[in-house]
């Protein structure tokens, strides 16, 4: 079991995320976590990728993560 704590930042109430939890629902700073009631009364969790709600993030994504590699090949 992972327990997060509830933190005040500002006027809301956050949970923060461990790079744990972070793995585990294969999540990314960037992404959208979506908590859904069950009909027992529980929550499901559910992970949807940034690059979906833009076009273009998914290629500048891949840019980014493959930047380094091509740098390489530069020089």
């Amino acid at each position: 079991m992972i327990e997060l704590k509830v933190e005040r930042i500002g006027d809301r109430a956050a949970v923060v995320l461990t790079e744990e939890v972070l793995a585990a629902l294969h999540l990314q700073v960037g992404d959208t976590l979506q908590l859904a009631p069950t009909a027992d009364g529980s929550l499901q969790a559910t992970a949807r990728e940034s690059w979906i709600d833009d076009p273009h993030a998914r290629g500048r994504a891949f840019l980014r993560r493959y930047n380094r590699t091509f740098e390489r090949f530069e020089g």
